[in-house]
């Protein structure tokens, strides 16, 4: 009845590190009640990315959860919403306003971190970077605790477990969404008004126009909107966590850290996404930590007509899945994979391609916030070993050694810690 699901909680990408090792590339993996995806893993599996006869194809428990987003979609309708969208996330645009709005909310967080004897640190970045994205778009930060309680339910959709009854996640998630349903329709209607945050991405939401001119409806606003903050900082919230990880973990890359910012005496954070390619020792720990601790660990998607992958032939119908996290592990591409080794991103005569990208997605679903996560944590470390230093404190990881779980998304275990202590 429940398949893979415990394991795959515990140890996805170890699942299928040692299946394709046992069965090769193409195997079967039961989410339980009753859905079964052909997993495709290895470096040729991200072109399925890009096959035009292979489509977006979210269980109806996950599509509770984007409702009718860009991600939900291709074709002409992904088209017409992300032709919207992307002007008012890529890197120009973020540039104008969000670097400060990122910097201030990080330096006020870590300050009052590190005032405690020690923080669970996968929530503490939760709500750090729910705070970012919430300030970025424009949306009323006083009631943050509500909104992260909702994001959590909400995600509970990701479990495949049927049933709509009270208590049950399918309810729990479907009353979550709702919840900020409401609350973001509100939101547009005062940007529609003029009473809103003028110059936020509420507000330009309320203003887009795809490459026709068209406008968003309400509901596809609503959507993306949900999707975007939702994705905005959880998945930011699991890498920040995991650079706390290794940063408290490792003096020597604190020390780089450290030393790289203070000799970029004009600019000593990046301020844009140009700036940060001037910072290749915090560039190469975002990428290094991505690579082995991606959160968005599997993509869905379905073949609508019969195609060939790895030589075997893929009926029409055939419900398909994607490890981007995966292709990290490969030692074709990442030898020694599960070692943590700057060299693979430092001084690099090319910038990273699509395979090394590969946990932003591929194809026409790139994700349209990468800019906005990598301005984020090179941000974030500049400001952590920064605040570190002036209060002569050193953190330091307590209890057992943290793992990556899962579900909904990768993050480290819930318990995992780090205290602060006088040298």
């Amino acid at each position: 009845m429940i398949g893979h699901l415990p394991i795959l909680h515990r140890d996805a990408i170890g699942l299928l590190r040692r299946s394709s090792s046992a069965l090769g590339p193409l195997f079967w993996v039961n989410f339980g009640f009753a859905h079964r995806r052909l997993f495709y893993v290895g470096p040729d599996a991200l072109d399925v990315l890009r096959m035009p006869e292979v489509v977006m194809d979210y269980p109806t428990n996950l599509k509770d959860v984007v409702g009718r987003s860009m991600a939900m979609h291709d074709g002409a309708l992904h088209r017409h919403m992300r032709s919207a969208i992307n002007p008012l996330l890529g890197p120009q645009a973020i540039a104008k306003g969000a670097a400060a709005v990122i910097a201030s909310v990080i330096s006020a967080r870590i300050d009052a971190w590190l005032q405690r004897d020690s923080i669970a640190i996968h929530p503490a970045m939760r709500e750090l970077s729910l705070e970012i994205i919430f300030r970025v778009c424009g949306v009323p930060t006083e009631d943050l605790p509500a909104w992260s309680r909702a994001y959590r339910e909400l995600l509970l959709g990701v479990y495949p477990i049927p049933g709509h009854l009270p208590g049950l996640p399918a309810y729990r998630s479907r009353r979550a969404r709702a919840w900020i349903d409401d609350r973001l329709r509100a939101l547009l209607a005062l940007a529609r008004g003029g009473a809103g945050a003028g110059g936020s991405l509420i507000d330009m939401f309320s203003r887009a126009r795809d490459e026709e001119g068209k406008p968003l409806s309400d509901q596809e606003l609503i959507d993306n909107i949900r999707a975007i903050l939702l994705a905005g900082h959880e998945t930011t919230a699991s890498i920040l966590a995991w650079i706390v990880i290794v940063l408290s973990s490792r003096r020597e890359l604190r020390d780089a850290v450290y030393e790289e910012h203070t000799a970029a005496t004009d600019t000593p954070a990046p301020s844009s996404f140009k700036d940060a390619q001037r910072f290749p020792v915090t560039s190469a720990i975002f990428r290094e930590v991505l690579r082995l601790y991606a959160p968005g660990w599997f993509i869905f998607r379905r073949a609508m007509d019969a195609t060939t992958l790895h030589g075997r032939r893929i009926p029409r119908g055939t419900p398909l899945a994607v490890s981007p996290t995966s292709v990290g592990y490969e030692p074709s591409l990442f030898p020694d994979p599960d070692r943590f080794d700057l060299s693979r991103w430092k001084d690099r005569a090319t910038s990273p391609g699509p395979v090394e990208l590969a946990p932003f997605g591929a194809g026409p679903h790139f994700c349209v916030g990468h800019h906005i996560a990598y301005l984020e944590a090179l941000q974030f470390q500049s400001a952590f070993v920064r605040a570190l230093r002036r209060t002569g404190l050193v953190p330091r990881i307590q209890g057992p050694s943290p793992r990556q779980v899962y579900f909904p998304l990768g993050h480290p275990t819930a318990s995992t810690r780090v205290a602060f202590h006088r040298e």
